[in-house]
């Protein structure tokens, strides 16, 4: 499956990095890193985000929060921390439904933090929706797909909060949250010309570079960083997985290159 992403990368002209794919299938509570609290009036306690089988985009579960009475209630969702360095072009897709044909007024939003996962104040909102925005109110598939630019938050680190607002309102069910990124070719040019081999590699990684290197990073394909080398012309990356990785490269004059290496 790796192999086969790598080549629709080519086939596009660039290298595209899926930095979050959640599904909420794994298990029967939310994922791992995911934090739910409510909003700064403290109200909503009764209920609060976690996973249902009702509906979904793929079964058997989405995540999900339900209305409550008693003032104007914000169930807050956020993501782990989602790593951008290096990337261009981040998208936010995922596919969401509500419960009831009634208009209860309900509020749905999407904001960004570039600083922290539960700070109210430290978050932009970058998208909302009302109750009309989303189908799939009668069938148990969530059909409304949306997308959100987060062009805006290139190159930086940042965690995504789905925000419901109501008193006495709808439901709301999101599924396969996905926050894609890539490097475009012209990412992968500059003053500093290098070249590794063998590549692919079952291990040991050789660089061929018109100027010293200084420092290099590897960086997997969800763009973490794994580990760094300096002064050295080989890389020992035999405690890889297989899989497909990028090798950052800087000189001494401060020129970067990157290349993709795969590792069998």
């Amino acid at each position: 499956m790796k192999k086969l992403y790598f080549v629709l990368a080519l086939l596009a002209n660039s290298f595209c990095f899926g930095q979050l794919s959640e599904n909420f299938d794994a298990a029967t509570t939310l994922p791992a890193g995911w934090v739910a609290f409510v909003g700064t009036n403290g109200l909503g306690t009764a209920q609060s985000w976690g996973t249902s089988t009702a509906r979904s985009f793929s079964a058997p579960n989405s995540a999900f929060v339900r209305y409550e009475a008693g003032g104007l209630n914000e169930d807050w969702l956020v993501t782990p921390l989602i790593n951008l360095t290096g990337m261009t072009g981040a998208s936010l897709t995922f596919y969401g439904g509500q419960q009831y044909t009634d208009p209860y007024g309900t509020v749905y939003q999407v904001k960004v933090s570039t600083t922290s996962q539960t700070a109210h104040a430290s978050f932009t909102n970058v998208a909302t929706y009302a109750e009309a925005d989303f189908t799939s109110i009668a069938v148990p598939a969530l059909t409304s797909q949306k997308t959100v630019d987060l062009s805006a938050y290139n190159g930086q680190q940042i965690y995504i909060a789905f925000v419901m607002t109501q008193n006495d309102g709808d439901n709301w069910f999101i599924d396969n949250v996905n926050v894609t990124a890539s490097l475009s070719t012209d990412d992968f040019s500059s003053n500093l010309k290098t070249t590794l081999y063998p590549n692919p590699t079952n291990g040991v990684v050789n660089i061929r570079s018109s100027a010293e290197i200084e420092n290099i990073e590897v960086y997997s394909i969800l763009g973490n960083l794994i580990k760094k080398y300096s002064g050295t012309e080989s890389l020992d990356l035999t405690f890889l997985s297989s899989g497909t990785y990028l090798i950052k490269m800087t000189s001494v004059e401060g020129d970067v290159s990157r290349q993709k290496l795969i590792k069998q």
